[in-house]
């Protein structure tokens, strides 16, 4: 029985998914997916560790499945967040196209992370970059340019990746994934690639330009994959960790969570919360402890929980109110009872609150910190932790507790959404009252971490009250936030970057078109507009594109040390 449980990847349930969404009438293929992505859980719990399936079409081995500690964690979220996103694809009405690149992209993702080498890794890699820029584009509309802007920062990322994994090739002879990457100028690229896809502060503005604008069933799948195979990727690149990893990760922590506080629409502000709770991870890698991976892996694994269930709650807004924006909704405590249930149970999780999975995890975290010795590092995260108590008393203050603004119908919720708001936020709940169940499943050591002790409810308390009474003092000042994006300082930088390299490479592609005779004119001046910022805005832009260099080439420059 076991063997047979590894004679095909538990990734290729995904690509049949898919395939059955495209080919099946809608309720039918929806189905099937479903119970296709739920069956990868039970799949690679049952998998024996240590087995992998090796194949040699190119005439050298390739790994396509890897079972072991770290691996069968995050491949067991994965396929319960699969089947929960494309449930709620159902829910919300997408359409079988949008179900059908959403189970491929989540079916590359997983495949990434059980890939025993480095190769497979990066097709994998290379796909959920493809998949994830078609999914976000065939929302149409304003996803368009951001979704063209979302390939350019992940080709680069994948030619640094690529460019890593061929000197490793060279100086290793081999692509199987064995301890860490060859020091040096291979690991160096491998970080910095990877550290796009993980959104590293400076290098992060793909995420909330991109997550918010295409379906909302589409923003709930890519919140839970991209930056999180990014995070196990970076596990297996530097096991031994680097404290300038660790410290970017800190910065990240404050910078994106600061960012958060300062958003009116609700799926930015949630995007903003991807990019700093990933600094969590980050730091905990970059500790390079026991204590480290194992607080890294259960912080991803919670994190992928409780952070898509927020978004289906942001999801919910848009589907059945027709808005997102902090600044237009109110009172709906009262009017979608179950959604704030479900908001309250991911909110405080994401808090660190006790009694819920990101005490656990987030404590974790902090507590691997907290053994180095890294006292800067420990108040970065603690202080990220008080910004995200203040970001969520604001979005549940704004969204379901005070007087409406303006009179807006809401649309009755279906069964089907209710249902899959429900199941998403049983084990952020579960988790966080039986520990031992999340840790048990780690790999590296918790060191008999305890989250309860008395000292650990005494750091939680405080700093949740810190971020409720921030709030309090700060509630005037953020109501008055227009609804313009307040990170537009940091827009014209990273919008002239991928935007410069988006009319590029769809320049080149028409030019080639053009030749072959089968295009006349270039796609880019067509899909892609010109910024319009002022030259105030321009500037401020080019001194943080001078910041984001800087942060690339000192990490370039400390790793190669």
């Amino acid at each position: 029985m076991s063997d047979l449980l590894v004679v095909i990847p538990m990734w290729v349930a995904l690509l049949v998914a898919a395939g059955a969404l495209a080919v099946l009438p809608r309720t039918l293929g929806y189905a099937v997916a479903v119970a296709l992505s739920a069956l990868t859980v039970p799949w690679v719990l049952l998998a024996p560790a240590g087995t992998s399936l090796v194949v040699t079409p190119l005439g050298f081995e390739q790994t396509l499945l890897r079972v072991d500690g770290l691996t069968r964690p995050v491949t067991a979220v994965f396929g319960f967040v699969a089947a929960l996103g494309l449930a709620y694809a159902y829910a919300t009405d997408a359409d079988r196209k949008t179900g059908a690149w959403a189970a491929a992209y989540m079916g590359a993702s997983m495949a990434a992370v059980l890939a025993g080498d480095w190769l497979t890794l990066l097709v994998a890699w290379e796909t959920m970059a493809v998949t994830a820029t078609v999914l976000v584009w065939v929302h149409g509309g304003d996803a368009v340019r951001p979704a063209y802007r979302y390939a350019v920062y992940h080709l680069i990322a994948g030619a640094l990746l690529v460019a890593a994994v061929a000197l490793h090739f060279t100086a290793q002879g081999t692509f199987a994934i064995t301890g860490g990457f060859t020091a040096g100028l291979p690991t160096a690229l491998g970080v910095l690639g990877v550290g796009i896809n993980l959104g590293f502060v400076g290098l992060h503005y793909w995420v909330p330009d991109t997550y918010p604008r295409p379906h909302v069933a589409a923003s709930v799948v890519l919140a839970g994959f991209t930056t999180k195979v990014a995070v196990y990727a970076l596990a297996r690149l530097i096991p031994e960790g680097n404290l300038v990893v660790a410290y970017v990760g800190g910065v990240t922590v404050v910078y994106a969570v600061w960012m958060a506080i300062l958003q009116t629409d609700t799926r930015r502000l949630l995007s903003y919360h991807i990019v700093s709770q990933v600094g969590y991870m980050v730091a905990a890698v970059g500790i390079g402890t026991a204590v480290g991976t194992a607080g890294a892996v259960a912080h991803l694994s919670t994190h992928v929980l409780y952070k898509g269930l927020l978004f289906m709650v942001a999801g919910a807004f848009v589907y059945r109110v027709g808005t997102g924006s902090l600044k237009e909704l109110g009172g709906l405590g009262r009017r979608m009872p179950l959604t704030f249930a479900a908001f309250l149970v991911a909110a405080l999780a994401i808090s660190g609150v006790p009694g819920f999975s990101g005490f656990v995890s987030k404590g974790l975290v902090i507590k691997a910190v907290d053994k180095t010795g890294l006292e800067v590092l420990w108040w970065l995260l603690v202080l990220g932790g008080v910004g995200t108590v203040l970001s969520f008393a604001k979005f549940g203050y704004y969204a379901f507790v005070r007087a409406v603004p303006a009179p807006f119908e809401v649309r009755p919720s279906r069964p089907a959404l209710s249902a899959v708001l429900v199941v998403a936020a049983v084990p952020s709940v579960v988790f966080g009252l039986a520990p031992d169940l999340l840790f048990g499943a780690m790999p590296g050591d918790t060191a008999g971490f305890e989250p309860y002790a008395t000292s650990e409810l005494t750091k939680a308390a405080a700093v949740t009250a810190v971020g409720v009474l921030g709030f309090v003092a700060l509630r005037g000042p953020l109501s008055r936030i227009p609804d313009r994006d307040v990170d537009r300082v940091l827009h014209p930088a990273a919008f002239r970057l991928a935007d410069g390299a988006s009319r590029a490479v769809a320049g080149t592609a028409g030019t080639v078109a053009k030749t072959a005779g089968v295009f006349a004119r270039s796609l880019g001046d067509r899909l892609l507009a010109r910024s319009t910022d002022g030259p105030a805005e321009s500037a401020i832009g080019t001194a943080m594109l001078v910041v984001a260099a800087g942060l690339g080439l000192t990490l370039l420059v400390a790793l190669l040390g």
